[in-house]
């Protein structure tokens, strides 16, 4: 389909008439939240700068009791718990989009007041919508690169099974162990034991369409195996590991959404998971390369996002007869909670 550049077509009878544009159609759609997981993640909060503390405590010691010693007459001793571990996560994160809308003189630019009014409805919607995308990229290009306190590698060609196989020998082994007493899944290192109902599964899609299209007729009917590939997925691209080169190079992807600079400043956006053009300055942490080895990411809670206000207002010039239109919104910066388990599971390398 040739890109329309305003030029009509010159009438096949008379080369002096030209052919009308008999109809405009504004599309709409085609933005859907697919890969959604920021909605099971946000946390109602409140302003910029709000703080909401992750007080993490330790278990308790017991010790021997002999009845009538010294020690168990003593009533006034101490027993102070452990120190706690707290993680405090900040709203200082704050996004605006911004919108121009002219009410007259784009008008002359449609055949009729309906194709003009529906193409002003669309204009406004993607307010929203490019709020739902921004948190939706970042959100999930974070959960892509975060990392916990555990890796576990698996021989994806072991003992002659197949892949799905494997996988799920590898994921059951995992989730039983996680439901144990341990203190190995947490960065906090405090002894936990996880209810299988609170583990939670984030596949990459290159690993988990592979056993549902190829692998999973080899297990069908195998209730044991099939449980291990209940989750949630995530395209390959959103798996990988931070780098801390400071010129962007071919392959890297952006952690976060970068405003960076080709030929003034700022002049190029490149939002959350996105590429980034090779050559370009950034900053250590700034970019990722995708591990073509991340199966997926085992976890016991999703890392919050803290929600603060989303204020839409507008502005009208009456000199030039426009309408500025202005979302704004925050969030926390995104971290992992050192109190929850976080775990990368990785093919391992042949």
């Amino acid at each position: 389909m040739a890109t329309f550049t305003g030029q009509l077509n010159v009438n096949h009878i008379q080369s002096a008439l030209y052919n009308m544009i008999i109809a405009q159609d504004i599309i709409g759609g085609s933005i859907r939240a697919n890969y959604n997981l920021v909605d099971e993640a946000k946390e109602n909060a409140g302003l910029y700068g709000d703080t909401k503390l992750y007080i993490d405590v330790p278990n308790l010691t017991p010790a021997d009791w002999v009845q009538d010693s010294e020690e168990s007459i003593n009533v006034l001793k101490l027993h102070r718990p452990g120190a706690p571990k707290t993680q405090a996560l900040v709203i200082n994160v704050f996004k605006q989009v911004c919108l121009t809308k002219d009410d007259f003189l784009s008008k002359n630019a449609f055949g009729t007041e309906g194709a003009f009014v529906q193409y002003q409805s669309v204009l406004e919607s993607r307010l929203n919508k490019s709020k739902e995308v921004y948190l939706n990229k970042t959100y999930n290009t974070f959960i892509g690169n975060v990392s916990g306190a555990e890796t576990v590698e698996v021989d994806l060609a072991a003992d002659g099974n197949s892949a799905g196989e494997n996988m799920a020998y590898a994921i059951s082994n995992l989730v039983d162990d996680m439901k144990d007493y341990n203190t190995k899944y947490t960065v906090n290192g405090f002894e936990r034991a996880f209810s299988e109902e609170d583990i939670k599964i984030i596949w990459n899609n290159k690993y988990i369409n592979s056993i549902k299209r190829i692998d999973l007729p080899s297990i069908f009917h195998n209730e044991a195996l099939e449980s291990a590939f209940v989750g949630k997925k995530l395209p390959a691209r959103y798996f990988g590991e931070a780098n801390a080169h400071t010129t962007s190079v071919a392959g890297d992807r952006a952690t976060h959404d970068l405003y960076l600079q080709t030929t003034n400043p700022g002049d190029t956006y490149v939002a959350a998971g996105d590429a980034i053009p090779a050559g370009l300055t950034i900053k250590a942490g700034d970019a990722y390369t995708v591990d073509e080895d991340i199966i997926c990411k085992v976890l016991t809670k999703m890392p919050p996002m803290l929600e603060a206000f989303s204020v839409g207002t507008s502005w009208y010039n009456a000199r030039n007869l426009s309408t500025n239109f202005y979302l704004t919104f925050g969030h926390s910066t995104l971290e992992a909670l050192n109190s929850e388990a976080i775990v990368t599971i990785k093919r391992k390398s042949e």
